[in-house]
């Protein structure tokens, strides 16, 4: 159902009430959009809103020891991680990782519910193990700036 007047959307059970989260939710859609086409969506709407690109917004580093692997993430201030959204593999096998220095919370999201985020610096281990390749290795993250403006999954490899 759609009242465009009322502002009132129902997508399968999704509720929309007021223009602001409508407008949200459209970026959410056109920035989703930009994984499967060519188009430029996602950096029209990040420089319309003045919202750092994602590898700025989230800054990540690695360092690979004998035993382990740390992963860490700077993220500015104004933008935060969805916890869920961490995810490691190698050769599409999830692997677990520890959480070692973080400050999470829980956010509110419209589309989500209460879900825990990452705000500032967030550390994690990777025990290496035998049979890993470090050539294979994928780490995925997703996030959000505080304005609204929510990025594509974002995949970054460890070589």
């Amino acid at each position: 159902m759609i009242l465009i007047n009322n502002v009132v959307l129902y997508f399968n059970n999704l509720e929309v009430y007021s223009l602001h989260s409508m407008k949200k939710f459209i970026a959410i859609i056109l920035l989703s959009l930009n994984l499967y086409s060519n188009s430029n969506t996602s950096d029209f709407l990040i420089k319309q809103n003045n919202v750092l690109p994602a590898n700025e917004a989230f800054n990540i580093e690695t360092t690979i020891s004998d035993d382990s692997i740390l992963i860490s993430w700077d993220v500015m201030e104004g933008y935060y991680l969805y916890s869920k959204s961490i995810k490691i593999e190698n050769n599409y096998d999830a692997l677990n990782f520890e959480v070692l220095e973080s400050e999470e919370s829980i956010h509110n999201d419209e589309f989500f519910g209460e879900s825990k985020i990452f705000r500032d610096k967030i550390l994690i281990k990777l025990n290496k193990s035998i049979g890993l390749d470090l050539n294979n290795i994928l780490i995925k993250y997703q996030g959000c700036a505080d304005v609204g403006i929510c990025y594509p999954i974002q995949i970054h490899k460890l070589l």
